[in-house]
């Protein structure tokens, strides 16, 4: 009786034992089996988001400028876009001094544009880095970099650097190699600086006299920011180091003509061989320019349409004005200009990046769609004068493929990144090139008053005024410029329609 008791007990024990085993089997099974269905089902999402995240685009091109090369690196980040260009060698001391320039300008743009995002603050960031090389008949090249930034707020940053190479050799100058080191030559340098600046009729209601003297007292420290051609010895200076509410860094340009007699042989200006004069029967002839070899000035103040300058217009009862928007699109700011403009029956131009086309198909399909002309201004917005021709090609082409893909329309008009044009540029181009007059400089102050106060002083019958359609300043803006506009007696047209 005993015996069977006990096995009674043990054959319910081992049942307990071999349920329980099998009931913790199959919670295991389902756990993994429900841990991997929600990996899975997560898991697109991440692709997703890893797939549409901006890239990061980084080019190596040849310059124009023998032993110089063109780093373009660009992001499409909403939050934090940038489109950074700078010149690269084979030596390394000098990509080291550049590269240490460009990172540093780079880190602090994106560590305030985190601290941004964290606060909750709306995507209104932009950074862009373009730099030219001016050239010296004693083999230097004199690379200045000019970085613009906005991180928020009511007005960007602006920065001008100089870098100096001998690309040959891999020396980099500095200004007491230029003056023999002589104090003598500084202090008589320091006068001539100083009365280009008390001279200078752009600064002269926005100076600040103590900040004059100190800027330019006899320090080597204060002219370090330099460049030397051989037309002209010409310093940088910090923004408001000495004038207030001017655009940008001040840059005062001496003629060498002026500092022949304070530099010392080699940087002194290269003598000038008399002209011949034909003799009689003697045929003068014009030898071709290699523009490879010189490149064409950008100009400061860029006025063109088509490949012809703007001329005075004639005579004419109707005023007309052209609107134009740089760099879009944008979700938001496009859209809201759109709206604006539609409220005054007014088309304008926009010239459009081939990279935002891309990343906002739909809100390029809305500029089209309201009946505005559509622009061509490159994938990357880089200087295209410091490309190669298929290079330069490329970013026009590639952009104009993605608009009419979107649209269904062709870009008609292109411009230029930066207003930088020369003879290559425009044979690339393959659509008529349109610069401005006007410039808002709503890119610098995000101010919608200033936006309205530059377009009252500076705007006139056919004016093709550069707006930016990624600034939230300038959609607030935009209503006071049109109502302003109207009812000074202009005509709202496209560029194409400019006559």
């Amino acid at each position: 009786m005993k015996k069977t008791a006990r096995r009674r007990r043990s054959f319910w024990i081992d049942v307990t034992f071999s349920i329980t085993i099998i009931t913790l089997t199959v919670a295991a099974i389902y756990l993994i089996f429900t841990t991997h269905k929600q990996e899975a089902a997560a898991s697109p999402d991440k692709q997703k988001k890893k797939a549409t995240a901006p890239p990061t685009i980084i080019e190596t091109i040849d310059s124009n400028y023998p032993g110089i090369k063109i780093i373009t690196e660009t992001s499409n980040d909403p939050f934090a876009p940038y489109a950074i260009q700078y010149p690269q060698s084979i030596h390394t001391a000098f990509n080291e001094e550049v590269l240490t320039y460009i990172n540093q300008a780079k880190a602090n743009y994106l560590v305030i544009m985190k601290e941004n995002k964290k606060l909750g603050m709306e995507p209104d960031g932009e950074l862009n880095v373009s730099f030219e090389t001016l050239t010296h008949h004693s083999g230097n090249y004199s690379l200045v970099l000019m970085t613009n930034m906005f991180t928020g707020g009511k007005a960007g940053t602006s920065e001008i650097r100089s870098f100096h190479l001998n690309p040959r050799t891999g020396e980099s100058i500095a200004i007491t190699d230029l003056l023999g080191g002589n104090q003598k030559r500084l202090e008589k340098l320091s006068l001539l600086v100083k009365e280009a600046i008390l001279e200078d009729a752009a600064l002269e209601n926005y100076l600040k006299q103590e900040a004059v003297e100190q800027q330019t007292k006899e320090d080597w420290s204060h002219f370090q920011n330099f460049a030397i051609t051989d037309q002209s010895l010409i310093f940088y200076f910090k923004e408001d180091s000495f004038a207030t509410r001017v655009a940008g860094p001040p840059v005062i340009a001496l003629p060498v003509e002026k500092v022949k007699h304070l530099l010392v042989n080699r940087f002194q200006a290269r003598a000038v061989e008399p002209v011949k004069e034909p003799s009689a029967g003697e045929q003068q002839s014009e030898s071709p320019v290699d523009e490879q070899a010189v490149p064409e000035e950008e100009s400061s103040n860029p006025v063109a349409v088509g490949n012809e300058a703007v001329n005075e217009p004639e005579e004419s009862t109707v005023k007309k004005v052209a609107l134009t928007f740089d760099d879009g699109p944008d979700p938001k700011v496009t859209t809201q200009i759109i709206d604006t403009l539609q409220k005054y029956d007014a088309k304008a131009t926009f010239f459009m990046l081939g990279s935002r086309v891309e990343y906002y198909p739909e809100i390029a399909k809305q500029v089209a769609e309201a009946g505005h002309e559509l622009g061509n201004h490159s994938w990357h917005h880089p200087d295209l004068t410091k490309m190669g021709a298929e290079k330069a090609r490329n970013e026009i082409l590639r952009t104009s493929g993605i608009i009419e893909e979107v649209t269904g329309k062709k870009a008609t008009v292109f411009r230029p990144p930066y207003g930088a044009v020369n003879k290559q540029v425009r044979n690339v181009a393959g659509l008529p090139v349109v610069l401005w007059d006007v410039d808002t400089l709503d890119w610098k102050h995000r101010d919608a008053d200033l936006l309205l106060e530059k377009v009252k002083s500076l705007t006139k019958d056919r004016s093709i005024i550069l707006m930016h359609d990624i600034h939230q300043s300038t959609a607030q803006g935009l209503d006071a410029v049109l109502d302003y506009l109207q009812n000074e007696g202009y005509v709202f047209v496209t560029v194409s329609e400019m006559d």
